[in-house]
């Protein structure tokens, strides 16, 4: 499932989402595997809580589904725990990352950063 990539960290794509770890092992196939299967269900999820974080700031009043459709496929670190939106369509220029516990069950510190 995981291979290594080009920055020396093991990575793996699943339902769109690419995963990296620095290590890996059975644990953490089966926790990529899970989030994979469920992050299009939490996606409501994710946007409620970017709106809630104050994402409006920097990009106006957006809707939860304005947010779904802009974000674009995650990079998912299964080390440090975060959610990588590196191609949104947001803006062209700034990355949208924050962390979540379990199997996206909550997320919190959205950092919005260029």
């Amino acid at each position: 499932m995981f291979s290594l990539n080009e920055l020396g960290e093991y990575q793996a794509k699943l339902n769109g989402i690419t995963f990296v770890c620095d290590e890996t092992d059975s644990m953490t196939a089966k926790t990529a595997d899970a989030i994979a299967k469920c992050y299009k269900e939490k996606t409501c999820d994710i946007a409620k809580f970017m709106i809630n974080e104050g994402i409006d700031e920097y990009f106006g009043n957006i809707s939860e589904s304005d947010i779904i459709r802009s974000l674009g496929f995650p990079i998912i670190s299964l080390d440090r725990n975060t959610i990588t939106y590196p191609d949104n369509s947001f803006d062209d220029m700034l990355i949208i990352e924050f962390h979540f516990r379990g199997i996206l069950e909550e997320f919190y510190g959205l950092d919005i950063d260029g």
